[in-house]
Order: structure tokens, then C-alpha cells, then sequence
């Protein structure tokens, strides 16, 4: 997911932020649409606000415990809202409910609410879920007779043609369903419920159209955290990462949303390549969340990558030692860019040793990982353990899933070996025959390449020692014919170094001093700061 963002701090939420938010009525907008664990926090939330009628919150908050099969728990709210507003008809529809669920006559208590709100559409469909939900089949009529009243009383209530287009919903009549929905926020542009419901049901068939919808909708209420955050699930989901982090960014700012999207914010940042600010707002939640909570991990997770990305290694190494020790979320595991990023971080501020058991971890999770087995080679060699570099190179290399430049890396490791002091010969001599190797082969694949040919004589003359017999006279040879037709030769000094240097010390030994000076001279031109190779030409005759 390729995203990008504005950043907010999450921590200077101002007072014209709160006095724009919806307060409890954000989360009567959740209930309707059915996310009842947002609308239950979102309606506690706010119940001791000032401008929240507890009545109201009241009869949601005992609808969401009766959807969830907590009858007593739905009673208990039900009777608060009555004693906060014994005036309020919704609670007895929720007590009638309860009665229906009970097998019982809830006829008194309809009647109790209808009286004290004469022919109001948005009660009597409350009345028609009431029955609804305790039985379709067996209230068939009386759901029927609460649609005729509500359109008879008032034929663009949306209310009914909302209920109408549930059921659809229900019957995974998804076209009639997005349809009606469609009608009913046609009569009520502003009804956030059903172009909600519209977009969820449509945006499977045409996320576009579900999406455009949905900006329509935000252009008219633009302080509901439920529509703020719909819009962003849905660029999200449907892969429009930068519209997804700006709108989170908005989003955010409510202070109706939720720390679970806060998290998701954090990541949106970073994949959108804000590293300092996805960096920032996790740090905020680390320092702000209880230490148990399990989105500390989550977030010391991406303090981790943040830091990697900005190249603040002695700072990555503290954030990965910080995430490593936090304890692991129940149902969650760590994964295999923890390990990478911890030991690219190790591995780059001076820790190859501790490097390698991060990449070893990483490895292990995914053994087939070319990045990672050169990842693990590349570590070994830099702790100078070519030994264990080969082994992983060879493994690469072996797998078939190699590029030319593993087998130049692989030789040079082998030669590595070759060169370590301690190891018995009969393991020098076969890592110095398979460093040729590799060589050859690569220099078959790649003719002509001035690094693979400088491989070739460094090789030869190892196996020559100190004897410099000539062994690698060809490949320096080869070595200055590729770089006499280079243009931009002064880019290759250090090349024309090695063999000038070569070709002169040869043609001394063999007693050739006329044309060891002539290499010399040319060794020096590359070389002018080289004042004892300057006084030992000129010393020559």
C-alpha cells in the first residue's frame, strides 16, 4: 500500500475542534449503521457531556446491549433513560422490545410511546424494528401497518425507505437494497445513515460510485467522525493510499475517533514515506497508552521502521532493543522486516556480531529470502567470519535464484577464507579452487568487466604469493587493455595502481629494469602524492 498525509498532533486538539464534534449523536450514527462497539464508546463518551440528552443515550445505548443478547444489561439502560426523561417515548419502544423478546405483549407500551409523540414517522419505525428483530414472520402485519403510517403521515421521512432497504440487506438483495437506500437519501440529502448504508452495500460493485457518494455526504456534514472515517476506510480499501492518509489526517483531528485508528494513521504515514511524523504520532501513543495496551507494540514496531528509513541508527538500535522486550500480543507474531530493520540498524552502527542474530531471526521466519541469505552473508563478511559469508552465498547461489554479481561476492568470500589465518590448508586450498571458480564463471556471464577481471589477478597473484612469477600477468594485462578504452579513465586510478604496481615489481624481479621504470612512471602518474614511490623512480638508472 503506497500512501502520503498531512500530520496533526494529536496532543493540541483545540477547543474548536470539541465545539465542532457531534458529541453522542456521533455515536447514534454508528448504532444505525451497525457498528455497535464504536457506538457503545463513542455514547459512554460523551454521556456526562453537557450538551448530550441522556434520555436519547440512553435508549442506544440499551438498543446496542439488546442486539448483543444482554437483555438484563438493555432493561438496566432502558429505565435510566426513562429516569432521565420520563417524556422520552423511545425508552418504552426499547422496553417493548424487550417484551417481544420475552414472548410478551409489548402493545401498552407502543401505545404509551405513541401518545406522547403523535404521528411521528421516526417512532413508528422504531416500533417496526421493534418487531423485526423479535420475529419478521410472526409481526408481519404490524411491521407492515407501522410502513403505511410512517409514509401516510409523512411520505419523504426517510425513515421507512431506510428500514425498507434493510431488509433487502438482510435477504442479500443487494441492487433493491442500494436502490432504496438510494431513495431515501434522495428525500434526505443529509441523512448520513443511509448514504452510509448505500456506499457499504454498492461499494463491492462500484467502490467508485460508493466512494463519490460518500464525498457528497462529507461536502454536507462535514463534522460527522463517522462519515470522516467511512471515506477513509474506503480509499483505503480500495488502494487510494494517499486520499486515505489525508483524510485520516482529518479524521483524526475529531475528537470522536477512535486509538485504534490512530494506529492505523501511524502506518498510513509511513508508507506514504512521512517518516517524521508517523515517527511523532507513535511515539505519542507509546507515551500515552497503558503499558499493556497492544498497540504499544504495534507502535514501538513502527518507531523501529521510522527510524531505519530516517538513517538514525543509534536511535533504531534503542527503538528495536525497546520493541524486542515488549511483551507480544496475544494472536500476533513478529515478522520478518522486524528482524531485517533491527539488524540493518546493528549492522550499521558498528554491531555486526548482534547484526547477525537479527538476520539469523529473520532467516528463520523465511528461509527462502534471497535479500535475507545475502543480508546474512553480507553481515558474517563484515564481522570478518567469511566462512559463514561463503556458506550463505554458496546457499544463493546454489538455490538458482542468484545474480551474476552473488557469484563475483561469493568468489571474493572464498578468497576470503583462502586469506584467513588459523584455518588448515586442506580448507584454504578448496576455497581458494571454488573463489576461481565462481570467477571464471561470472566472467563468462560478464566479459569484459573491470572489477571481475581485477578479481581474476588478485586471485592469481594470492596463488602465487610472494614468488611474483608472472602468474597474473595475463589478467593485469586484460585489466589495462579494458581500461585503455575507458573514458573516463581517472574514475579507475586505483586499478591502473594495482596493476602498474604488479607489472613493475614483475619485470624488476626478472631483471628487466628499463621496463620495470617505464611501470613505475606510470604506477607514479596515478599515484602522485607517493612521495617514496617518487624518490625510488627517480633513484632508478
Amino acid at each position: 500500500m503506497k500512501t502520503k498525509f498531512l500530520f496533526a498532533s494529536l496532543m493540541l486538539m483545540g477547543a474548536s475542534l470539541v465545539a465542532n464534534a457531534q458529541g453522542y449523536k456521533d455515536g447514534i450514527e454508528y448504532y444505525k449503521v451497525d457498528k455497535l462497539d464504536n457506538a457503545k464508546e463513542l455514547l459512554e463518551r460523551n454521556l456526562n457531556a453537557s450538551n448530550t440528552d441522556k434520555a436519547e443515550a440512553f435508549y442506544y445505548l440499551g438498543q446496542i446491549a439488546l442486539h448483543q443478547g444482554k437483555l438484563a444489561e438493555a432493561a438496566s439502560n432502558f429505565e435510566k433513560g426513562i429516569s432521565a426523561n420520563a417524556m422520552n417515548p423511545y425508552n418504552y419502544v426499547g422496553q417493548a422490545a424487550i417484551a417481544l423478546k420475552n414472548g410478551g405483549d409489548a402493545k401498552a407500551l407502543f401505545e404509551k410511546a405513541r401518545k406522547l409523540v403523535k404521528k411521528d414517522c421516526k417512532l413508528e419505525m422504531e416500533i417496526a424494528r421493534a418487531f423485526y428483530d423479535a420475529n419478521p414472520t410472526a409481526y408481519a402485519k404490524d411491521i407492515e401497518k407501522c410502513i403505511k403510517n410512517a409514509r401516510k403521515w409523512n411520505a419523504d421521512d426517510p425513515d421507512s425507505y431506510i428500514f425498507e432497504a434493510d431488509t433487502k440487506a438482510d435477504k442479500k438483495d443487494w441492487g433493491n437494497a442500494a436502490g432504496i437506500y438510494e431513495l431515501a437519501f434522495d428525500k434526505d440529502p443529509k441523512n448520513i445513515e443511509a448514504y452510509v448504508k448505500y456506499a457499504n452495500t454498492y461499494f463491492n460493485v462500484n467502490p467508485e460510485m460508493a466512494i463519490a457518494r460518500l464525498e457528497e455526504l462529507q461536502a454536507k456534514v462535514p463534522n460527522s467522525a463517522l462519515v470522516q472515517r467511512e471515506l477513509a476506510e474506503m480509499y483505503y480499501a480500495d488502494n487510494l493510499g494517499t486520499k486515505a492518509a489525508e483524510q485520516y489526517g482529518k479524521y483524526i483531528k475529531n475528537p470522536n475517533h477512535f486509538a485504534q485508528d490512530e494506529v492505523r494513521y501511524v502506518q498510513l504515514l509511513f508508507f506514504g514515506e512521512k517518516y517524521n511524523e508517523s515517527y511523532d504520532l507513535a511515539t505519542s501513543l507509546v507515551n500515552k497508552l497503558n503499558p499493556n495496551d497492544s498497540k504499544v507494540f504495534y507502535m514501538k514496531r513502527m518507531q523501529l521502521y521510522n527510524l531505519v528509513q530516517l538513517e538514525k541508527w543509534p536511535e533504531a538500535v534503542a527503538a528495536g532493543k525497546s520493541f524486542f522486550e515488549n511483551a507480544v500480543p496475544q494472536g500476533s507474531n513478529y515478522e520478518v522486516r522486524d528482524y531485517t530493520d533491527y539488524g540493518l540498524a546493528l549492522q550499521t552502527a558498528g554491531l555486526p556480531e548482534e547484526a547477525v542474530v537479527a538476520y539469523e531471526k529473520a532467516l528463520e521466519l523465511n528461509p527462502n529470502n534471497v535479500d535475507l541469505i545475502r543480508y546474512m552473508g553480507d553481515s558474517y563478511a563484515d564481522a570478518e567470519n567469511f566462512v559463514k559469508a561463503a556458506e550463505y552465498y554458496q546457499r544463493l547461489v546454489d538455490s538458482g535464484n542468484n545474480k551474476s554479481n552473488d557469484l563475483f561476492t561469493l568468489s571474493n568470500y572464498y578468497l576470503g577464507i583462502a586469506s584467513t589465518e588459523g584455518l588448515d590448508e586442506m580448507t584454504k586450498t578448496d576455497a581458494l579452487a571454488k573463489s576461481q571458480k565462481y570467477i571464471d564463471e561470472v566472467d563468462k556471464l560478464v566479459p569484459g568487466n573491470v572489477q571481475i577481471v581485477n578479481q581474476k589477478a588478485k586471485i592469481a597473484k594470492f596463488r602465487e604469493g610472494d614468488t611474483n612469477n608472472g602468474a597474473a600477468l595475463a589478467a593485469y594485462n586484460e585489466l589495462l587493455n579494458i581500461l585503455d578504452q575507458k573514458e573516463n579513465k581517472a574514475d579507475y586510478t586505483r586499478y591502473y595502481k594495482y596493476a602498474y604496481n604488479y607489472l613493475a615489481t614483475y619485470y624488476f624481479n626478472r631483471g628487466d629494469k628499463a621496463t620495470a621504470k617505464t611501470y613505475y612512471q606510470k604506477w607514479l602518474e596515478n599515484d602522485p602524492d607517493n612521495e617514496n614511490l617518487r624518490n625510488y623512480v627517480n633513484s632508478l638508472k
